[in-house]
């Protein structure tokens, strides 16, 4: 009898471990404004070119096609979302715009991709294409004149003469299908099984701005006058770091 029940135990143990399934991972990504790598609030006062100051009242843009990457296939975890990174409290700035993917597949990834703004094949849309439930909806995010989406705001004012008074206001909008930029960062990406794997992804806006002429040319309204945002868009790659 005691054999049997033995056998018993062991058998069912087999079976309830048969029956476990896998909950898969979890990623976090944390999306997070900076500024000559110091966490940036809304409103902050900054050194610009000197004499000039800078204040930063909206910064926003698109992300698409976010995806984990993996040599054999790519595990796609969000079409669009609106990343808004216009904290002016310090604990909302430090935690920055959180994007979480749950039930993931336990393995190792080799890396990490997404847009920044909207592909062709979604930008040629108009938001009245889109649900309510899209960010593509939104159509303070679409820009008539240029038949796109806006892919980033970048909003503040300047003080042109280094005695507090900001007096120019700024706007830089980016968009068009030739702005669009896919960020790949080929990084070990390690998602296991009941665990949350967090990565902070930092812009820094000194850097974005770099070369940048403000208080010559404070807004991007004119469909041909792209030169100031082509600047803008070319210094993303420097302006993004992934730190694990």
């Amino acid at each position: 009898m005691k054999i049997q029940a033995l056998c018993l135990s062991v058998l069912l143990l087999i079976g309830l471990n048969s029956c476990k399934k896998d909950t898969g991972g979890t990623l976090t990504l944390h999306f997070k404004a900076f500024y000559d790598g110091q966490s940036l609030r809304m409103f902050d006062t900054k050194p610009f070119t000197n004499p000039e100051q800078v204040q930063f009242t909206h910064l926003s843009f698109m992300v698409s096609d976010l995806q984990l990457l993996d040599q054999s296939a790519k595990v796609n975890l969000k079409d669009v979302e609106l990343v808004d990174l216009s904290f002016d409290d310090a604990n909302s700035a430090d935690g920055g715009y959180t994007i979480t993917i749950d039930n993931l597949p336990a393995k190792s990834y080799s890396g990490l991709s997404f847009g920044i703004g909207v592909p062709a094949d979604m930008n040629s849309k108009k938001p009245a294409d889109y649900p309510s439930s899209s960010p593509l909806s939104n159509s303070s995010y679409y820009w008539v004149a240029w038949d796109s989406f806006i892919f980033m705001k970048t909003e503040g004012r300047i003080d042109t003469i280094g005695n507090g008074s900001f007096d120019t206001g700024f706007a830089f909008h980016t968009g068009t299908d030739n702005l669009y930029r896919i960020v790949m960062a080929n990084i070990p990406i390690l998602i296991e099984d009941g665990k949350n794997k967090n990565i902070d992804i930092d812009l820094d806006y000194k850097k974005v701005l770099d070369g940048i002429d403000i208080k010559s040319n404070p807004q991007n309204h004119n469909p041909k006058d792209s030169l100031q945002i082509k600047v803008l868009v070319q210094n993303l790659s420097n302006a993004l770091t992934l730190v694990q």
